[in-house]
Formats: C-alpha cells, structure tokens, sequence
C-alpha cells in the first residue's frame, strides 16, 4: 500500500474525540480520552496552545496520528497564548484593526518592531521613552508643550539655522559658558546690563562706544 493510499484510507476512517490534556510538552500533548490517552501534536489550525487540564477536540487517524483541534474549554481567567511556528501575518484586505485591552498592552520582540504608516497618533496620560540610542529623520517637528525638563550629560546639535521667540529665558552655566562666531549681535530695547568681578574687552583694530552719555569709573 503506497502512501498516498494510506493517507486517503485515514482520511475516510478519521474520527474525532474530545478529552483532557494530563501532559504538555513542546509540540506533543498526551490527552485522556474515552479511548484512552493519545499523543496528538497541535493542529496548524490550533492557535490557541493547549495546557494541562484544557478540556480539547482531538482528530484521530486509524494510523495512530492525531492533531489536537481545538481548546475547547479552560478555566476561567486562565489567559491564552496564540501560537504559531514560523511567521504569522494578519490581513484585513478592506475596515481596521483594532486591538483593546483593559489592564495593558505589550508588545515585546528580541529585534526590530517597524511601523509603518500615513501617520501614527498616540494619546496617553503619562509616556517614558528609555532607548540607548536615537535616530530621527525627518522635515519637521513640532510641539506645544506647557513644561520641558532635560536633565542628560551631554547634549550635541549640528544643524544649520536655530530659531526661537520667548518670551522669557534664563541659563545657569555653572563653569565655562563659550561662543565663538563670525559675528555677534546682541540688541536690546530698554537695558543691557553687563557685570562680572573682572570684564575683558579685545579687538585687533577697533574698539568703539557711542551714546549720548558714557560713564567710566
């Protein structure tokens, strides 16, 4: 009898019975039945992974292979894993995705977790970011935020032109503050006000002060 044969003979006398997983091993379940215990392997079918004490519909052949379908029953707040060996995609050719959930949502992943999207909107109340290393690329950032805090070692920014408008700022430099620049212009509407316990002026050419009145001493 060729195999073949003997496959479509299983097929025509394959039976099904329901009974109790009493051992789980990775791919292989003993599962009691009326017929006694079976040794079934999990059904491609079956995403849900079966445990000990689930209550399963196993599928049965006259060669002794058997295929636990499906978990039929299990006690209550136990949770379920889905399982898959090898890659599993979920297509929805037309509508949305949703996933809810009312404790929490994880997703966890030894590499990469891409995204990929027209856009991406996230609401919560709180949000922490912990990442040892960032890249972003991109045209445009912007944000409305009521309070900002940075607190970090070293902070590097190449770029090619910084604008802002505030309308207050303050800087505590604890050490050294240093700029160097082509040109430096600094204006003021009312005052400027310039005090130190010893002040450095230098120019190689020129140095000019022009105002109506100018104190010295």
């Amino acid at each position: 009898m060729n195999g073949n044969l003997a496959r479509k003979l299983d097929e025509l006398e394959a039976y099904q019975v329901m009974g109790t997983v009493v051992h789980a091993e990775p791919g292989l379940f003993i599962v009691r039945t009326g017929r006694g215990d079976m040794r079934a392997r999990r059904a491609t079918s079956c995403l849900v992974e079966p445990r000990v004490d689930d209550f399963v519909l196993v599928a049965g052949a006259p060669s002794g292979a058997a295929w636990v379908l499906a978990v039929l029953e299990r006690e209550e707040g136990a949770g379920a894993s889905l399982v898959c060996d090898g890659d599993l995609e979920i297509k929805v050719p037309e509508g949305r995705v949703r996933v809810a959930s009312k404790e929490g949502i994880d997703l966890v992943s030894q590499k990469d977790v891409s995204v990929l999207a027209d856009g991406v909107r996230v609401h919560a109340a709180t949000g922490s970011v912990v990442m040892d290393s960032l890249s972003y690329l991109g045209g445009l950032v912007r944000s409305e935020i009521g309070k900002l805090r940075h607190e970090g070692g070293i902070v590097e920014r190449v770029v090619e032109r910084v604008s802002e408008r505030v309308k207050r700022s303050f800087r505590k430099v604890e050490e050294v503050d240093q700029v160097k620049a082509e040109r430096i212009d600094y204006s003021a509407k009312q005052v400027m006000s310039l005090r130190a316990e010893n002040a450095i002026v230098t120019a190689e050419e020129l140095v000019k002060m022009d105002g109506e009145q100018i104190h010295l001493g």
